[in-house]
């Protein structure tokens, strides 16, 4: 027989033990992304938590040789301002990290997660800029892509190394377009008033979707629809997707899918939903298969699962596709 008293040390170590789990636990709650959507949505004291801890030392001496009324070193990092909150919106889950709109040129940028690799106490998180105008993702002349890793340290996600690649295709002529730049980065690039006059009469053309990112785009719609009709769920009814956004702007509801893909062809592809016939509807599987029978089919489903199939079949994708990537 076990001493009462030590009974009652061996309970009081076990009842901490578990308060202390418990305490890491929450603190090992926020995943990578979250902690990067903390760190970059604008403000010193979030910015600065997910700093390394010798990032932060080294800060902090800085802060204090410098004179009063210099700037903090961090302001200096991000930047005095923080965030328009009504043009800047994060998000926790979906494939869109960021976006930022901007109403008058009827824009919106969005940072899209690629990639995103968890390796034990390290995360790699791979990023890539695109444009939205008018409702239709336009191509723009400046490729930016981002890779971002973090790792944990002292139960907290910080970020160690930002990898930026950016790719500006000088030998092709439309750069000197400001069609091709849009308004915001066309302002951005310093084009003269006369270059913009003198692509005015360009013709407007708009660049097609690939084909994996429009599955990718009708599953975000079928969320959307399902949230805004909660008693019929998905819908297999492409038509039904079309016009569907997620915010509004000046011309009313932010569009992300175009009316042409409402008759299921677009961009020589032949798109197709099922798997949604009872009502509220909890499942839908979406795939794209090449109208002339060349080329890869993809799909995805409810789980938004990308996957593709080498011989161009939707039921090959669905059964056996392997998982696409950009």
């Amino acid at each position: 027989m076990f001493h009462p008293g030590f009974r009652l040390a061996i309970c009081s170590a076990i009842i901490f033990a578990g308060l202390a789990s418990g305490e890491r636990h929450t603190t090992f709650d926020q995943s990578p992304r979250q902690a990067l959507i903390e760190m970059l949505s604008g403000g010193e004291a979030p910015f600065k938590k997910h700093l390394t801890l010798e990032m932060q030392s080294k800060l902090q001496n800085l802060m204090k040789s410098s004179p009063d009324n210099a700037p903090s070193p961090i302001q200096v990092l991000i930047g005095a301002k923080s965030p328009d909150a009504t043009r800047f919106q994060s998000f926790d889950i979906g494939p869109i990290l960021f976006a930022f709109s901007n109403p008058e040129q009827h824009e919106r940028y969005e940072v899209e997660i690629d990639s995103d690799e968890l390796r034990g106490e390290e995360d790699t998180m791979g990023l890539s800029l695109h444009l939205v105008r008018n409702g239709v993702e336009r191509e723009i002349p400046v490729s930016l892509r981002i890779l971002a890793r973090l790792k944990r340290q002292a139960g907290i996600w910080r970020l160690t190394t930002l990898t930026m690649t950016t790719t500006l295709p000088v030998g092709d002529p439309r750069i000197l377009e400001k069609s091709w730049w849009g308004p915001t980065l066309a302002a951005a690039a310093g084009l003269s008033q006369d270059t913009q006059a003198s692509s005015a009469v360009v013709i407007d053309e708009r660049p097609k979707m690939n084909p994996l990112r429009a599955v990718r785009m009708i599953g975000m719609a079928e969320n959307l629809y399902s949230q805004m009709h909660p008693g019929a769920g998905y819908t297999c009814n492409i038509s039904n997707l079309v016009n569907i956004g997620k915010g509004m702007d000046e011309e009313g509801m932010y569009k992300f899918m175009d009316a042409e893909f409402a008759d299921g062809l677009y961009n020589g592809y032949r798109f197709t939903i099922t798997g949604c016939d009872r009502t509220p509807s909890r499942t839908f599987r979406v795939i794209a298969e090449p109208v002339a029978g060349h080329g890869k089919a993809y799909c995805s489903d409810n789980t938004n699962n990308l996957r593709a199939a080498d011989d161009g079949r939707g039921t090959t994708c669905l059964v056996a596709g392997k998982i696409a990537r950009k």
